[in-house]
């Protein structure tokens, strides 16, 4: 390797060729690095020199290239490196060819590295010929200029810039590209009217004025307005049809004759190398589009997110079209990233676009052209198969003419957008279908599992809360008198009685209408003044085409709640009535049974049963009996009714003056009981004197009571629920004996 790189005394004038290719190339593109280039001859390779850090594979590659290398090997491989080679001649009078070439990475594309390298190669003077006057277009500075880039566009801009800088006259050269039946200019003067130019351009037919020859002189009034009547025309052609004119204009006859004779010779030349540039610059287009459509295709095959489906729509035109600037004009709210730019999409009205609005009703692409800065935009419609979806609105540069098939991409990218936008729309509507079934077969599997009242509602509340980020859920109930009642589990706001009045107005209006009410905005409607929430939906609960009651849920956003809330919300309603109708059913019949009808104390069977249950799991509790002092004098006195009443008032006493977990019960007739679980007999028997104290002052007409207290405990020898009733049952008979209006504990 070594051996190569210093090279013999002969073979050192390469050297510091290879060091400038490299050194220029460095300005250039990336393709090579890391790379060896070499000068070779038929046989074997010259001299080589490195370019970036060369790994010992590349190296040993170099080393089987340098003892295989020959003129019928200028495409060879081995292992991971590719030597690649195009001929060459140094000298005139030398007819032994040699070799330029490089090694580099096997993964590297050929096509292009073996176009550089014959840009490089003729672009340096090794040729076999040389011109004796200056070129007008030197192969070398065009290739330069271009960055040493094998595309047309790089190379026409390179011919316009070198034209400007060697030419002395008072011509002007005009590039001009086919787009379908049409020339349209790539580089022009400023100070030309390039409207009047492609209205000419657009009648003429200037290929059938070049004919056979590929540079000609004509002489044209109309294509220019001012004083350049004289071009020469240059066509660069592939497979016979003009796809470019290289347009010289003069303003005299002889400057455009002259013009003729020292360019032709420097076109002639650089003519091969545009039409190829053409070829492959339209191959990468083409390719880069399939690429784009491919990578798009598989990025909508690949998510149902339609805020990615958005981004990935406007990402894939400003791929394409780095010079263009996209906004998406769409149907519905969709989450989309905040570097996508969304307009609201606006028809039927003054302020609408009516261009995209046409886009958005034919879902055929549009094109605005009468803009202020002669620029143009397209409006592509997001088409799926079952409808539009958007418009994507593209504005183009200034004067810049787009072609059908760019446009026919365009939409064909759209379509692709438009389909898997679809597909995603319709993804998340059937999730959210799913998710909606789910939710009412859930809540009904769980509201048909006998759960309590309060479970019901809370499980209910709960659900409402999560589904639909509400923030306050309220039952209310309709008793048979029409008086509504919220229901425990509901959120706190509901029992806040300014709450219910400002909600009664949409109250009475369910109970008339029956109907289900959506508010987005309370602030709109004048009869509702709820401080702080805005969104309300109420749903009415419908049994048997009798209204029980209605399910409300509140938001302090305006329009926080979506239509698909309001519909899935009367259909959990729907789902629930039966069983918020069984459950509330099924307790008053189990009320019924455990409370004595008159006083709505519990019933003596349900206090045996809550004592037992003391008895097994807790390890005391304290037994009143209490009867009502000369009961049946009151009876004769003011009669049963009146007798009746009295129960009822002691009854009320004895439940103000207990807690929630104590059990009140008739025990038969004027007696009446109380069992206090976990609660030590001085305790019960500190209640009892008050609520002595209580009757004799409470009740109307004024009666006294007498109170017999027992107790039991787990350390007792003997426990039995026969016991503690026959124990308490002795000490009233002592308060009654006593005195009454008293209490004895036995």
């Amino acid at each position: 390797m070594d051996k190569i790189l210093n090279g013999n005394s002969d073979n050192s004038q390469y050297r510091p060729f290879l060091e400038e290719l490299v050194s220029n190339r460095n300005k250039s593109t990336a393709l090579f690095e890391p790379a060896v280039f070499f000068i070779a001859s038929n046989e074997r390779i010259l001299s080589a020199y490195k370019m970036g850090y060369v790994p010992p594979s590349m190296d040993e590659a170099l080393t089987y290239f340098e003892s295989n290398f020959s003129a019928q090997k200028l495409k060879c491989k081995c292992k991971d490196s590719v030597l690649l080679a195009v001929p060459f001649s140094a000298h005139e009078h030398i007819d032994t060819p040699l070799y330029l070439g490089v090694v580099l990475s096997a993964s590297a594309k050929e096509e292009p590295i073996i176009s550089y390298l014959e840009g490089v190669v003729t672009g340096s003077g090794l040729t076999t010929k040389r011109l004796k006057k200056k070129k007008m277009f030197p192969i070398n500075e065009l290739l330069e200029l271009a960055g040493y880039q094998m595309e047309f566009t790089s190379l026409a801009n390179a011919l316009n810039t070198c034209y400007k800088k060697n030419d002395s006259g008072s011509g002007k050269l005009v590039i001009v590209e086919r787009s379908e039946e049409r020339f349209v200019p790539l580089f022009y003067p400023s100070h030309w009217d390039l409207d009047h130019f492609d209205a000419v351009f657009k009648q003429q037919h200037y290929e059938s004025k070049i004919g056979a020859e590929p540079f000609v002189l004509l002489k044209d009034s109309q294509l220019f307005e001012n004083n350049y009547h004289y071009h020469v025309i240059c066509a660069i052609e592939v497979e016979n049809k003009p796809v470019s004119l290289l347009l010289f204009t003069f303003e005299t006859e002889h400057e455009a004759q002259k013009a003729k004779d020292d360019y032709e010779q420097s076109i002639k030349e650089i003519l091969p190398i545009l039409e190829k540039a053409y070829i492959q610059e339209k191959d990468v287009q083409e390719a880069q589009r399939r690429d784009i459509l491919l990578q798009v295709t598989k990025k909508f095959h690949s998510t149902m997110d339609i805020g990615e489906v958005l981004g990935e729509i406007v990402e894939a035109i400003e791929r394409a079209y780095p010079h263009y600037h996209v906004h998406l004009l769409l149907s519905q709210e969709w989450q989309v990233n905040e570097n996508v730019s969304i307009k609201p999409l606006k028809y039927g009205t003054e302020s609408g676009n009516s261009t995209a609005e046409h886009a958005y009703l034919t879902g055929q692409i549009q094109v605005d052209k009468e803009l202020e800065d002669n620029s143009k935009i397209l409006y592509a419609p997001l088409r799926g198969k079952q409808g539009v979806y958007g418009v994507m609105e593209i504005m183009t540069s200034e004067d810049v003419h787009v072609p059908q098939y760019e446009i026919d991409f365009i939409q064909m990218l759209a379509d692709t957008g438009g389909n898997a936008l679809e597909n995603a729309e319709l993804y998340q509507q059937s999730r959210n279908l799913i998710h909606d079934l789910q939710l009412i077969n859930e809540t009904s599997h769980q509201l048909n599992s006998n759960l309590r009242l309060a479970d019901t509602i809370n499980f209910m509340t709960q659900q409402i809360i999560e589904s639909f980020k509400a923030e306050e859920v309220g039952f209310i109930m309709f008793h048979a008198n029409g008086e509504a009642v919220v229901l425990d589990g509901s959120t706190p706001f509901f029992k806040n009685e300014d709450s219910l009045d400002a909600l009664e107005p949409l109250i009475r209006k369910v109970k008339r209408d029956k109907d289900p009410i959506y508010i987005g905005d309370t602030e709109r409607h004048e009869d509702v003044q709820l401080d702080f929430y805005k969104s309300v939906l109420m749903v009415p609960m419908i049994q048997n085409n009798e209204l029980k009651g209605m399910v409300v849920t509140v938001h302090q956003s305006s329009y926080h709640f979506t239509f698909e809330n309001f519909k899935l919300l009367q259909s959990l309603v729907h789902h629930s009535t039966l069983a918020f109708s069984n459950s509330m059913l099924h307790e008053e019949l189990e009320r019924l049974v455990i409370t004595d009808h008159l006083t709505k104390l519990f019933s003596r069977n349900h206090l045996d049963e809550r004592i037992q249950e003391s008895m097994y799991k807790q390890n005391q509790g304290t037994f009143l009996l209490l009867d009502i002092d000369n009961f049946k004098q009151i009876n004769d006195t003011y009669g049963h009714q009146v007798g009746d009443d009295i129960i009822i008032q002691v009854a009320n006493i004895m439940k103000r003056n207990i807690r929630e977990e104590d059990i009140a019960a008739r025990w038969g007739g004027e007696e009446l009981a109380i069992y206090f679980p976990n609660i030590e007999v001085k305790i019960g028997q500190q209640i009892a004197e008050r609520i002595v104290k209580a009757v004799a002052i409470e009740t109307s007409p004024r009666v006294t009571v007498s109170i017999g207290i027992s107790h039991w405990s787990s350390r007792e020898s003997e426990v039995s629920l026969k016991l503690l009733f026959n124990q308490a049952d002795t000490a009233l008979y002592e308060a009654k004996e006593t005195g009454k209006n008293r209490v004895v504990v036995k």
